[in-house]
């Protein structure tokens, strides 16, 4: 028995928005996050959300001009941010909010010195209270977990050697620690045929 094209048809359209409907509600919450982020600015916070027929976050400059905007594919699932300022704009898809609202940061305060202040004294000020070896050991995991647990990306990223790195490592995991010993030597043998 062959499916009438209505119920093909309408299958498709309740999945298409089954869909649209989840790309707005993370849109939604994502924008919730970019209010209360920018909300000490002083200013309105320069988002504005966008639930028509093609949901998504704009992003506007202290001009009022939109300069950016945020969209979810419909095929990954990605976010999808976007310069519209810049002719050479910076194009970027991730699954992290984290990533994407420091690039929307970073967006915003090219050219406004101070935005980056006070996000940078918001961020410092949560740290108040706690150990230079705790913020460290927690700088260290979440930039490894953003590395994807590649050590060698994280060093890169943290400015410090890979057998810093691994020693770190290996005081947080013990159990783990010979691993960590070995990728250390591994780091720093010169690789075979290559100069010491």
């Amino acid at each position: 028995m062959r499916r009438s094209s209505f119920a093909r048809d309408y299958g498709f359209f309740a999945a298409a928005n089954a869909c649209d409907a989840q790309a707005l509600a993370r849109l939604e919450v994502l924008f919730e996050e970019l209010r209360a982020l920018f909300s000490g600015a002083g200013n309105s916070a320069p988002v504005a959300l966008a639930d028509g027929k093609d949901p998504h976050i704009a992003i506007r400059k202290a001009s009022g001009s939109v300069s950016a905007r945020v969209t979810i594919d419909a095929e990954n699932g990605l976010y999808v941010f976007c310069e519209l300022d810049r002719a050479a704009g910076i194009v970027l898809a991730t699954e992290s909010e984290e990533r994407l609202i420091d690039e929307i940061v970073a967006h915003l305060s090219a050219g406004d010195e101070d935005l980056v202040p006070r996000t940078i004294d918001g961020a410092v000020g949560v740290l108040v209270g706690q150990t230079l070896e705790d913020v460290e050991r927690k700088l260290i995991l979440q930039t490894l977990r953003h590395c994807r647990g590649n050590p060698t990306h994280a060093a890169f990223m943290l400015g410090i050697p890979l057998m810093v790195l691994c020693r770190k490592l290996a005081v947080y995991f013990p159990e783990s620690a010979k691993d960590f010993a070995e990728l250390a030597a591994g780091a720093a043998r010169p690789a075979e045929g290559g100069r010491p």
